[in-house]
């Protein structure tokens, strides 16, 4: 019953990428602790922000995702951390000389990471996270059925396009098949535009 802050970036990639993991938790009905923050474009700007954090740890936020951001945001992270939360960090900008005290990161482009795709946008990279997350859900018995996470890809292939990363190796995978499933989707908004 642990509290997950999923803390996102405002653009056409983070958002995605926040209704990305959503979408899982919700799958194996956890949204009910699940909370989402979007820092403001003009008020906060970007990255991860303290009163944010504070207000995620009144919430009782335990555990922060965050989505397309964070990794230069190593003072914030530590923050989180004094308030007793755990940050896993899932971002796809180059990371700086000093990585923030994150539980984990999921970055393709940390030096050590041996991933092959390095130019994954942030919603690519949650993506993959979920991706693992289902499978180790079917492991510990969720019943997710086969091919659940491809419907997710009008998401990942939206934001694959909006952040502009080259249409090369998997990314032109996500944005080809992104662009099928969007075809085929129920999504409200997407189907209104």
């Amino acid at each position: 019953n642990e509290k997950i802050c999923i803390y996102a970036d405002y653009d056409a990639d983070g958002v995605p990428g926040a209704v990305i993991l959503y979408e899982f938790f919700r799958k194996i009905s956890y949204e009910q602790h699940v909370l989402i923050t979007i820092p403001h474009r003009h008020s906060d700007g970007f990255g991860l922000h303290t009163h944010l954090i504070d207000t995620a740890a009144k919430e009782g936020a335990t555990l922060l995702i965050t989505v397309d951001l964070g990794i230069s945001n190593v003072a914030e992270i530590l923050h989180a951390n004094t308030l007793g939360i755990d940050v896993i960090l899932t971002d796809h900008h180059l990371p700086h000389e000093e990585l923030p005290a994150a539980y984990a990161i999921l970055n393709p482009k940390q030096d050590d990471c041996g991933y092959l795709e390095k130019m994954l946008c942030g919603s690519g990279v949650v993506y993959k996270l979920v991706h693992r997350l289902v499978e180790q859900a079917r492991k510990r018995g969720y019943k997710i059925h086969t091919g659940w996470e491809k419907w997710l890809l009008d998401l990942v292939g939206l934001a694959t396009i909006s952040d502009m990363v080259p249409l090369t190796g998997e990314n032109r995978v996500f944005a080809y098949f992104g662009l099928k499933v969007l075809q085929k989707n129920s999504r409200p908004g997407f189907f209104s535009l």
